[in-house]
């Protein structure tokens, strides 16, 4: 349903779209936030799901859904239908990934107290958001507002991230340039053809600007079939 969406999205003639989609920017503001040896370290191979995949012996695929899974507060039974995977096999992955990246988890656990205690997350550039639910009188309430903490911190941050490297953008880039869409961490520009090349330009300078958050860059007319800049 996506990428049918995306095929209606076409540039207007003599314009191109330039794609800037942020890598792995989650796990990159986790392992920057929890100050991780091990994530710091996968975060330099550049595929972090496929450095946690070599490290725990499976796919890229399990290690990517394993990777969030664990993250976002996933049990063993949702993380074994994630993986499709028995309740056992999802449980020694659960022990394998806590074992791979203990500082981490320490930080959750530290995040989680100091935010029970306030009732309200901060993400890294300082936007609060309250989770009254923490107090709630149901058990269930309290315990979807706690998977809440680490979540709101980490996507809080992204967005965050990405809304500054859109204002970056702005201010440097010819106003003849469009900000056609943000989606979840990608900007999506429409060019007129002539500034394609300079624009492309311009957007490397990001690994400058936010050189732990790099940007992969796609050009083309059809949204869903740009072409990724190498």
């Amino acid at each position: 349903m996506t990428d049918t969406l995306r095929s209606c999205i076409v540039a207007e003639e003599g314009y191109s779209f330039i794609s800037l989609d942020a890598s792995q920017i989650e796990l990159r503001v986790l392992a920057i936030l929890s100050n991780d040896p091990q994530m710091l370290e996968d975060l330099e191979t550049g595929d972090i799901h496929q450095a946690t995949a070599n490290r725990m012996g499976v796919s890229r695929y399990d290690g990517k859904q394993g990777n969030f899974a664990m993250v976002y507060g996933a049990d063993e039974y949702k993380l074994a239908e994630m993986l499709e995977c028995s309740t056992t096999e999802a449980l020694e992955f659960m022990a394998e990934h806590k074992k791979t990246y203990p500082r981490l988890y320490a930080w959750m656990e530290e995040e989680k107290a100091k935010v029970r205690k306030a009732g309200y997350t901060i993400s890294m550039f300082g936007r609060i958001r309250p989770l009254p639910d923490l107090s709630a009188g149901s058990w269930k309430i309290r315990q979807g507002a706690e998977r809440e903490i680490i979540n709101t911190i980490v996507q809080g941050t992204a967005v965050d991230i990405v809304k500054l490297v859109g204002l970056y953008l702005r201010s440097v880039l010819d106003y003849a340039i469009r900000f056609i869409l943000q989606v979840h961490d990608e900007w999506l520009l429409e060019c007129p053809d002539e500034l394609v090349q300079e624009t492309v330009e311009q957007c490397r300078k990001l690994d400058q600007m936010f050189p732990q958050y790099p940007f992969k860059i796609s050009i083309g007319t059809v949204y869903n079939q740009l072409k990724e800049e190498k």
